[in-house]
């Protein structure tokens, strides 16, 4: 809920009714106000708020009443890619017939095709790479449109931007892949296809050194665990957190068995030492009393 200034009308274009709006309209309310000290919504129009709502009635009324409709936030977001970025053909539409900007960006980087990439709409994606806006168009932080599909889930999205010369092996700035976000959003069948066409499953996010093993072990994802395996996945590979540790001391250290299963069965060592405790996953088990049918024989 907006708080301050000219709340009443912007809590109004968020939840309430356009006849609601209007008559407040009609006793005066500035229109035109913006919010201010509010902030990441800092410098929006009631236009941007009414983006996100359901429904296209308010926003045809906010443009009749002369509403920049490429007006940008302090952080250069316009109306258009809030419509984007909620998956709303209509709005978007709409929005450009009144002439809004597809090529703009805001001040971290995100264009219109980041937008539209997270909020799934494909057809808008593929018209925005013929218009020329670049598919591995990167943020100052190095996230790309391939990542914003991927951490919504839009498979159909990656496959496009693929298939118009996006990086699957795409970086952010500390190393976040593709294949760790749709890990981290448990995304199976993306995390699939990613490997499929070769995302690398040993790239290792600058945070402690995090490989997609260790997270798919530490989200308790056995088959995601399966499928890194089996396409080339390291099973001892190490992750400089909690002392430098393997994928099997994270299963372990949870109790993760199913996950702690796949990886002996596919080369996992239960002898070697973290690098802090200098105890190797086989001790941290009988330490723990966790899975010892697992580790009777170890």
């Amino acid at each position: 809920m907006v708080l301050g200034e000219h709340a009443e009308l912007f809590n109004t274009v968020r939840w309430g009714t356009l006849q609601e709006l209007k008559s407040l309209v009609a006793q005066g309310k500035n229109i035109h106000g913006i919010l201010k000290d509010s902030g990441y919504y800092s410098g929006r129009t009631l236009l941007h708020s009414a983006c996100g709502r359901e429904g296209l009635d308010v926003i045809e009324y906010l443009v009749s009443k002369g509403l920049d409709v490429n007006a940008q936030d302090d952080n250069g977001v316009t109306p258009l890619m809030i419509a984007a970025d909620a998956g709303s053909s209509e709005k978007v539409q709409y929005l450009l017939s009144k002439g809004a900007d597809p090529f703009a960006k805001n001040k971290s980087g995100e264009t219109l095709l980041y937008y539209a990439a997270g909020g799934g709409l494909d057809w808008f994606v593929e018209d925005l790479i013929a218009a020329k806006i670049d598919p591995n168009a990167s943020t100052q932080t190095g996230w790309t449109p391939l990542h914003s599909a991927a951490s919504s889930g839009n498979k159909n999205v990656v496959e496009i931007l693929m298939s118009k010369g996006a990086d699957v092996k795409a970086k952010t700035n500390r190393g976040y892949t593709l294949i760790h976000l749709a890990i981290e959003r448990h995304y199976t069948d993306l995390v699939q296809f990613l490997i499929q066409n070769g995302g690398d499953v040993n790239a290792k996010w600058l945070d402690y050194e995090t490989a997609p093993l260790h997270l798919a072990v530490k989200e308790n994802q056995p088959q995601i665990v399966l499928l890194l395996l089996t396409h080339g996945a390291l099973p001892n590979i190490h992750y400089s957190g909690w002392g430098k540790v393997t994928p099997l001391h994270i299963a372990v250290g949870f109790n993760f068995v199913e996950c702690a299963k796949i990886l002996l069965e596919h080369g996992a060592d239960p002898n070697i030492k973290d690098g802090l405790h200098k105890e190797s996953s086989a001790e941290l088990a009988k330490r723990m009393g966790h899975m010892s049918d697992l580790f009777k024989n170890k």
